[in-house]
């Protein structure tokens, strides 16, 4: 099985633009995930849809991968922080998102903010309990699996596709 990490995109009653969130979900490809994806979806089922997706198979200097719940020793647990900033040439708000090997959220959260100095008007977004920083491992949890982390040899960038793709109920009838 694999963790993957997904852009999932869409609408709700009362929203004038199209809403975005992260989501994460295991199977042995993106297509065995669409099911799950369409039952964490929020909004309206018609408009649900992919934007982008990849397999989480590093992080922080570590392999990733998942087995059945056990005894498995641990470096820490996997975060994905949410870091938002702005830029005043664009009418949004900017995030950049960070896979954090950390023992506790808000140890996560302070490492995570030193690699967005860059940012001009930083700021931080989803910090878990206080805006949100995700516990990767507990979500990992709660579906009966375990997240994996053995130190890398190598560094393996996070690939990902982007591109549309409808999932979400009557996408033969989407425009």
């Amino acid at each position: 099985m694999k963790l993957f990490m997904v852009y999932v995109g869409g609408a709700c009653a009362n929203s004038n633009v199209e809403l975005h969130d992260v989501r994460f979900t295991i199977g042995e490809s993106i297509e065995d995930c669409y099911d799950d994806l369409r039952k964490q979806w929020w909004g309206d089922p018609s408009r649900l849809h992919l934007d982008c997706w990849g397999e989480v198979e590093q992080a922080d200097g570590y392999e990733v991968t998942i087995a059945a719940q056990g005894a498995h020793e641990s470096p820490g647990t996997l975060f994905l922080v949410n870091l938002g900033g702005y830029d005043p040439e664009q009418f949004t708000e900017l995030h950049q998102n960070v896979f954090v090997i950390a023992p506790d959220w808000k140890t996560a959260a302070r490492r995570a903010l030193t690699l967005v100095g860059h940012w001009k008007l930083p700021h931080r977004d989803n910090v878990f309990e206080v805006e949100k920083v995700i516990n990767v491992s507990d979500t990992v949890r709660e579906r009966g699996q375990a997240i994996v982390m053995t130190k890398a040899t190598s560094e393996k960038p996070f690939r990902f596709t982007c591109d549309y793709r409808p999932i979400g109920e009557h996408r033969d009838e989407m425009i």
